[in-house]
C-alpha cells in the first residue's frame, strides 16, 4: 500500500519540482526585466520625473520628431559651440549628431546627476557638463568648455521654472550668443513664446508645430536681436 502510494506521490513532487523551477526562472526574469526598465531611458525619466516634476518639466520625453525639428534649425557649418540646454535622456543631442554637428562642436548642460550619468554613457565622445543653466557661461569656463557660441538649443521647462530662474538662463543665452545666432526652444504651449522674457532681446524666427509629440509640442526659433 505505501509503494502504491509513493507510486501515486511521486509524480506530484516531480510536478512540484518542476512547478517550482518555473516560479524561480520567473522570478529571475522579472527581475532582469525590471533591472532592464529602470535601466532604459524612459525608466530613467519616469524616475526623474517623480522626483523632481517642475525640473523635468514634461509628461514625456520628447518624441524623435520633436528633437529633428529643434536640430534642423542649427547650422552644423559653423564653427563655434552648440550649446544645448536640459539634455535628459539625449534625444535631442542625439538628432544632434545626426544633423552633424561634430562631437567637438557640442557642449550638452545637465544639471540631473542621473541624467548626466546618463549622457556620459551614451556619448562619450561629447563634453557633458552637469550644472545650471543659469550660470551657463560658468560651467562652459570651470570645465574648460569655452568659446564663442553659434547656438543654444535648449527643453528646459521655462514656464515651470520661477521667474528669477527664467531670467538668469536668458540673460545668460543673451550673454553667450552673438547677434544673428539662434537660440531654439520647445514649448507645450498652443501660441506665443514659452516665456515673456525671450521677447527682450531675441526676434522671432520661426515657429514650428509637432502634433505628433506627446504632449503637441511648438519648436521656436529666435534669434539674438544686435
Amino acid at each position: 500500500m505505501l509503494k502504491n502510494a509513493g507510486a501515486t506521490l511521486l509524480p506530484l513532487i516531480e510536478g512540484l519540482r518542476a512547478a517550482g523551477a518555473v516560479g524561480l526562472r520567473y522570478a529571475a526574469d522579472s527581475r532582469r526585466l525590471a533591472d532592464a526598465i529602470r535601466a532604459s531611458p524612459a525608466g530613467l525619466f519616469l524616475r526623474e520625473l517623480l522626483e523632481t516634476p517642475a525640473g523635468v518639466g514634461a509628461v514625456w520625453p520628447s518624441s524623435e520628431r520633436l528633437a529633428r525639428g529643434m536640430a534642423a534649425q542649427v547650422d552644423p557649418r559653423g564653427g563655434g559651440l552648440v550649446v544645448e540646454l536640459g539634455a535628459g535622456t539625449g534625444v535631442v543631442t542625439r538628432a544632434l549628431l545626426d544633423r552633424g554637428v561634430p562631437a567637438d562642436r557640442l557642449r550638452v548642460v545637465e544639471r540631473s546627476p542621473a541624467f548626466a550619468r546618463h549622457l556620459r554613457q551614451r556619448f562619450p565622445e561629447v563634453a557633458i557638463l552637469r550644472g545650471d543653466a543659469a550660470r551657463l557661461s560658468d560651467v562652459l569656463d570651470e570645465s574648460a568648455a569655452g568659446g564663442p557660441v553659434d547656438a543654444i538649443v535648449s527643453s528646459l521647462p521655462l514656464r515651470s521654472l520661477e521667474p528669477d530662474v527664467v531670467s538668469a538662463v536668458l540673460g545668460q543665452c543673451r550673454a553667450l550668443l552673438r547677434p544673428g545666432c539662434p537660440l531654439v526652444q520647445f514649448t507645450y504651449a498652443p501660441r506665443g513664446l514659452p516665456d515673456a522674457g525671450l521677447s527682450d532681446g531675441f526676434v522671432v524666427r520661426g515657429d514650428l508645430a509637432v502634433w505628433t509629440n506627446l504632449p503637441p509640442a511648438r519648436v521656436v526659433m529666435l534669434e539674438r536681436a544686435g
